[in-house]
Order: structure tokens, then C-alpha cells, then sequence
């Protein structure tokens, strides 16, 4: 299936709560990508957990259009939503849009993750007074990264500071410079004296994704060398 019509997109997603979706705010002082999740499907509207900036939902005005990104089966589809309001559901906050365009299946560019090492720092966020610049930084390499979040191998000691959903303060190092993003630790896999752990960003502000998208491009083609 290549394109779908609102309509035909709304029955798509209907099968498909859970999926993981990007929302891409384009322009203003919001500009960025942010990962969220569909939670329901509800007559010409689609339920997405609210997405968050810096621990706080994201502040999002009525009928402003975001780009959303859904990944399923395998296939990656691209259209364009109206948000028509937030509240709670089920106990969860919940931003309601509405599709307002095609949805086109497009390359999987977002997603691709590609195998890297990187010096990666990770903050706590926890408690309060913490300070990133005075605290204690957990420090491990990376194995693989995406606009979606990297992936480390943690040894044992450092991995027990960490456990799943835990948020956390992420520093990437880049030839352009260092670079700060929040996210959360989604994954925590014991691989004998060390744990596999991933970490999914909360928030990709335009000036983080034009870098970390350049390098992720530079490691793609180099790996097909």
C-alpha cells in the first residue's frame, strides 16, 4: 500500500494502537521531532500520548499541523495532522489530531540505525538540586544510534544506576560539536558481564538533528564501503 487517504489511514491506525510515531513540529519556538505512541482511535481522530520537552508535556495550540511518522509492518508512512485537543484518557495525557492529508509511504531515513563509537555521557534525572555540571556523569560507548535514540554496552557497576523508564540527560559527542538531549532508558538487556541498554530521545530539537542526521548519513555510507 502506498498512499492511503485520511479516511483509509484513520481504519489503518485503528488495528494499530502501541505503534511508535514521530511527530515533526516544523516551524516555531517548539521546532523539533518528538516520539510518542498511539493510544486509541476514535471516530476521524487519532489518540497519541502527549509528547514531552523536558519532562513536561509539550505545549501544543488547537489546529496547529505536525508531520507524523508511523512505522509498521516494516513500512514507514508520512502525513500531515491538525491537532484538534489534549486531555487525559485512561489516565494518560493524550493529544488528539486529526489526519488532514495523504499518507505516503516514504523511506525509512528516520529509522535507519546505524553501528557507531561514541564516547556517550549519561545524567540521572532525578531528585531535586541535581546538577548535570556537578554530579556525577555515567560515561560507556556507544554500538548504534538513529535520530530515535542510541544503543550502549553498559558494564555491570554502571549499568545498576539505571533501570527502565528511568529519564536521563544524554551527551553526544559530534565532530560539530557536543550535544545534549533527554530522553529515557527503554530497553536493559543482560549480555553476560555487561547490559545492553537503549535510550530513546524525548526530543529532537532542529539544531541537534541536522548534525546527528549528517553523521548518521556519514556512517551509513561508510558502512556500505
Amino acid at each position: 500500500m502506498e498512499n492511503m487517504t485520511p479516511g483509509t489511514f484513520l481504519n489503518f491506525m485503528n488495528g494499530r494502537v502501541g505503534a511508535k510515531v514521530f511527530l515533526f513540529n516544523e516551524a516555531g519556538l517548539y521546532k523539533g521531532t518528538y516520539p510518542s505512541r498511539v493510544e486509541d482511535v476514535k471516530g476521524d481522530l487519532i489518540g497519541l500520548s502527549h509528547p514531552l520537552l523536558r519532562g513536561a508535556l509539550l505545549p501544543v495550540l488547537r489546529n496547529v499541523e505536525l508531520k507524523l511518522k508511523v512505522e509498521t509492518e516494516g513500512a514507514l508512512y508520512q502525513t500531515v495532522v491538525s491537532v484538534a485537543r489534549g486531555g487525559p484518557h485512561d489516565g494518560v495525557p493524550v493529544l488528539w489530531v486529526s489526519p488532514v492529508s495523504n499518507a505516503e509511504r516514504v523511506q525509512r531515513r528516520y529509522f535507519v540505525r546505524v553501528p557507531c563509537l561514541l564516547k556517550t555521557s549519561f545524567f540521572l534525572l532525578e531528585g531535586e538540586g541535581m546538577k548535570a555540571e556537578t554530579e556525577e556523569w555515567t560515561h560507556a560507548v556507544s554500538r548504534d544510534i538513529s535520530l530515535g535514540g542510541v544503543g550502549v554496552l553498559m558494564p555491570l557497576p554502571l549499568s545498576e544506576r539505571f533501570s527502565e523508564q528511568d529519564r536521563v540527560l544524554v551527551r553526544l559527542p559530534l565532530q560539530e560539536g557536543t550535544w545534549f538531549l533527554t530522553g529515557k532508558v527503554v530497553r536493559k538487556l543482560r549480555k553476560e558481564d555487561a547490559w545492553e541498554m537503549g535510550f530513546a530521545f524525548e526530543a529532537m530539537p532542529g539544531s541537534v538533528e541536522k548534525p546527528l542526521g549528517a553523521f548518521i548519513r556519514q556512517q551509513e555510507l561508510a558502512g556500505r564501503q
